[in-house]
């Protein structure tokens, strides 16, 4: 009898060490982050590397979510959104919050954006300012006198991507591919090939203190005016997806108000800082 207790007894343990072996090699919840070169958004190389404003809000994200592992992909916008539609596991830092489709699922509201503006230089766009100083997005589209151009997989607020869905798939919309598009649109603009884009003015000051150009001016739109645009990361619209937004809900309280993040929220908008 004594034997038969002994031989349970070790069976017993080696089930509870092979449980606990088991449990101890779990491997942690992970969350992929889809990013591509767009300052200053995200900011690949040159003076202000890793500074941009969403390389800052993944850093943040890894301090507060310490049970889980990050791992970050670059590739191009349309790519992303190709993959999200496939139902890959991917989730975008820095995405305008809209209602959750069949895409993307949202988190809540990292960052609110300073107003969306049209950039281009003053002796062109000046004949359209009005009284405020500010420039009607739907006029421009309506006089169909002047080329606007933006990167190829960009979205607006829908008061706005009304009037640039009225000129896609016409001469007055020039849609620019490849890295920094952002900034290569504000070169363009420069020389003259095409005249205004939509753009935050965080974006001007991220080309004026790299480039040294203070040709272009940052005006509001009438459709906006002052107001801001809320921010959120999405995450595709599945199982995995759903796990990952909870997670980041939890912790967005403390993101929002971490000094650094804050600090480069700043650095970016100055004097434009919205508050959450």
């Amino acid at each position: 009898m004594k034997s038969l207790s002994m031989q349970i007894l070790v069976v017993l343990l080696l089930l509870s060490i092979n449980g606990n072996a088991r449990g101890n090699t779990t491997q942690p919840f992970t969350i992929t982050w889809a990013i591509n070169d767009a300052p200053p958004f995200h900011i690949m190389d040159g003076e202000f590397q890793g500074g941009g404003m969403c390389d800052v809000l993944i850093d943040v994200f890894s301090t507060q979510m310490k049970d889980t592992r990050f791992d970050t992909l670059v590739m191009p916008q349309n790519r992303i959104n190709m993959l999200t539609e496939q139902k890959r596991n991917l989730c975008f830092p820095c995405l305008i919050k809209r209602a959750d489709n069949d895409v993307w699922l949202y988190s809540d509201i990292t960052v609110y954006h300073a107003p969306l503006g049209i950039i281009g230089k003053p002796e062109v766009l000046e004949p359209y300012v009005d009284s405020q100083g500010r420039i009607s997005l739907r006029r421009l589209s309506e006089a169909k006198l002047l080329r606007m151009g933006k990167p190829i997989a960009r979205r607006y607020p829908e008061v706005l991507q009304l009037y640039v869905d009225s000129v896609q798939k016409t001469p007055l919309l020039a849609e620019l591919s490849g890295e920094n598009a952002t900034t290569r649109v504000l070169e363009q603009i420069e020389f003259g090939r095409i005249d205004f884009t939509l753009e935050y003015p965080s974006i001007l000051k991220y080309y004026s203190a790299t480039s040294g150009s203070e040709e272009l001016v940052y005006y509001e739109t009438e459709e906006l005016a002052t107001q801001t645009v809320a921010g959120a990361v999405g995450c595709t619209n599945n199982e995995w997806g759903r796990n990952a937004v909870e997670r980041m809900n939890k912790v967005i309280p403390h993101i929002i108000t971490n000094p650094m993040y804050k600090k480069q929220q700043a650095f970016w908008y100055g004097t434009l800082t919205p508050s959450l």
